[in-house]
């Protein structure tokens, strides 16, 4: 007989692949409406949050949405019909439906909204740029015979520690001399009651994002053969983790109108744009939805042009002045299909859950639930 899985497996799985901690401090990600205990059978994806995905979430018999777009973003003192949050509340209540945003966590997560975007651009040789979340971190020291050194490495690289950029078990080592004196009542596992004594060790270092340090600890004492290992955890400053945007490079150097064809027929909309349109492009930023706020830092990793979904007046002036092509290539057009490719994620590692990628007909997102 199959378990059904709940919500709470649900955030787990997306936890895996988009964590939390990548969110912007800003943001308003996770679970926002229903239960962690509900049972899901069903997920629907989509960009936005609206009446029109509740419809179709209860005619697919979904219960659970998937949106990229938060709801209730600031102070909110009711809820009634009266504004598009509130009326969303009120139709998931409605239908027992459950709601969890994947937002700038899922525009900076590795498959996520950007590198989708990148790749749709034909971007290729991609690398992270620009405004990351702060995560914080700490720095976990353990003392330990030098024959268990490599073993807590392990254990530690598996609960969470030691993550570096593209490196995993990332750690330091360092041999010394460690003195202890059993004390009746203790049971060691080297030296005799009451008895002064020294023995090689092995000091492992590794850093690990604070919300996992207690877990990482705990592992680490269960496959420590002390009785009562010694250790240090020291708060660090913390790390801009995972950038958002993407940068990269064409197959083959073109013009900016060339590449504004290219854009136009892979997003299946007509981009604006700001720069000599007979400019060669060769190295491309993209960070997709409301981000012209990125462009000086692509102008910084090298960009030649960078494409985001809206730019303001002021900021495509700001950007064109200071040589760098840029592109609004339309917020919901460079989003969207990296919501397919969240759906296309949870199916893969939830084979027992259907899930499907809502996209609303033109004037559909205000109809009565």
């Amino acid at each position: 007989m199959l378990t059904m899985l709940t919500v709470k497996d649900v955030l787990r799985t997306l936890e895996s692949f988009t964590p939390v901690r990548w969110a912007f401090h800003f943001d308003n990600v996770g679970l926002l409406v229903g239960s962690k205990a509900s049972s899901v059978s069903k997920i629907v994806t989509a960009l936005d949050p609206s009446l029109a995905l509740v419809e179709n979430a209860v005619k697919t018999g979904a219960e659970l949405v998937v949106t990229h777009h938060p709801i209730l973003w600031s102070g909110t003192k009711s809820v009634t019909d009266t504004n598009p949050d509130s009326a969303f509340i009120l139709a998931l209540a409605k239908h027992g439906i459950s709601h969890i945003a994947a937002h700038t966590n899922w525009d900076a997560a590795p498959g996520g909204i950007n590198d989708v975007l990148a790749g749709l651009l034909g971007i290729h040789n991609l690398g992270s740029f620009g405004s990351a979340a702060s995560v914080p971190y700490s720095k976990i020291i353990v003392f330990c015979q030098q024959e268990q050194e490599d073993i807590l490495l392990d254990v530690m690289a598996e609960h969470g520690a030691g993550n570096i950029g593209n490196y995993r078990r990332c750690g330091f080592k360092a041999h010394g001399i460690g003195t202890f004196e059993p004390l009746p009542g203790s049971n060691p596992s080297v030296g005799r009651i009451g008895k002064s004594d020294e023995i090689e060790e092995t000091k492992v270092e590794m850093i690990c994002p604070t919300h996992k340090v207690s877990e990482v600890i705990a592992a680490m004492i269960e496959r420590h053969n002390y009785e009562q290992p010694a250790f240090d955890v020291i708060p660090l400053a913390p790390l801009a983790e995972q950038p958002a945007g993407r940068i990269g490079a064409l197959a083959a150097p073109c013009t900016l109108q060339e590449f504004l064809n290219r854009t136009a027929s892979a997003l299946g909309v007509p981009p604006m744009a700001w720069g000599d349109p007979q400019r060669m492009i060769e190295t491309v930023a993209v960070v997709g939805g409301s981000a012209d706020g990125e462009w000086q830092n692509a102008l910084d990793a090298g960009a030649d042009v960078f494409v985001t979904g809206e730019v303001k007046h002021h900021v495509s002036l700001e950007a064109a002045s200071a040589g760098l092509a840029i592109v609004a290539a339309g917020h919901y057009a460079t989003e969207n299909p990296g919501m397919r490719a969240l759906a296309e994620q949870l199916a893969l590692r939830m084979p027992s859950v259907q899930v499907s990628h809502f996209e609303p007909a033109s004037g559909s997102f205000g109809r009565s639930i």
